[in-house]
């Protein structure tokens, strides 16, 4: 059973801890911060600047890397002999797929079916809920601003789960620019601002201010949210939690009423 864990991505560290096996990690990244006590263990660097001699200096018996971003990180510590699994999952059902593995990894295989089962059951949860929805908005989530990106993956998933028309781009799909006369055509009425690393500290202006897109219904209609970009852009548990904040956005008529009666 592997005992000295280094996780390269904030969605493996998410998992482990989940799973309860937030002891076994020797290091993360400094994009690793939730939950809180991951913030406190030993940095290894980010996505792709990571230290090699720190790296072999906690004696990890296990590397878990992510994304097709750190490819060339993962074959070459492969070559350098260390034990490496990347997780790579594109949709939701890899992200499930994900924390299976992971649990299978470190000997917790029951709770990551507990895990994925809970989730799904959260999920099932809301989309009962929209199914009462009267209309489905059109959503654009943008993923990068330079150039405009639009969240692919997993996300068009969710935002079908909370009632969205997201047709601009298929889930599975690696998210991808978007060019104006097609944002312009498409005229989203809600746009979601979800910036890879920012957390919630994305600029909205970046949005409202762009040139070309100040008719765009959403920006008109004082639409443009910012989210906290680690509960749509990372493969891990929390995604149940950007799937309800989506819902809850598009459809306060529902989530509103659902939630006054809890006050």
């Amino acid at each position: 059973m592997y005992k000295r864990i280094v996780s390269m991505a904030p969605s493996n560290t998410e998992i482990l801890y989940a799973l309860g096996v937030g002891d076994k990690i020797v290091a993360v990244t400094r994009y690793c911060d939730f939950p809180a006590e991951a913030k406190k263990k030993p940095k290894i660097g980010g996505w792709l600047d990571i230290k090699d001699e720190l790296v072999m200096g906690y004696k990890p018996d296990l590397l878990l890397t992510s994304t097709f971003v750190q490819n060339e990180i993962t074959e070459k510590y492969k070559k350098m002999g260390m034990n490496v699994v990347s997780l790579m999952p594109t949709t939701l059902v890899g992200v499930f797929n994900s924390i299976k593995k992971i649990g299978k990894l470190v000997g917790r295989e029951k709770e990551a079916e507990l895990l994925a089962r809970n989730m799904n059951k959260r999920i099932n949860e809301i989309k009962s809920k929209v199914k009462n929805a009267d209309f489905k908005p059109r959503l654009y989530i943008e993923e990068w601003h330079k150039p405009p990106t639009i969240s692919g993956n997993w996300v068009p998933t969710l935002a079908r789960f909370a009632g969205a028309d997201y047709s601009l781009i298929r889930a599975g799909y690696h998210s991808r620019e978007v060019f104006l006369d097609e944002i312009q055509k498409y005229n989203p009425e809600f746009i979601v601002v979800s910036i890879c690393g920012l957390n919630d500290r994305a600029p909205k202006e970046w949005i409202i201010k762009r040139e070309g897109w100040e008719n765009i219904r959403a920006v008109k209609n004082n639409n443009v949210h910012v989210f906290d970009d680690s509960l749509l852009n990372r493969p891990g548990p929390r995604l149940v939690d950007g799937l309800e904040k989506l819902a809850s956005m598009l459809h306060p008529e529902i989530f509103g009423k659902e939630e006054a009666k809890l006050h």
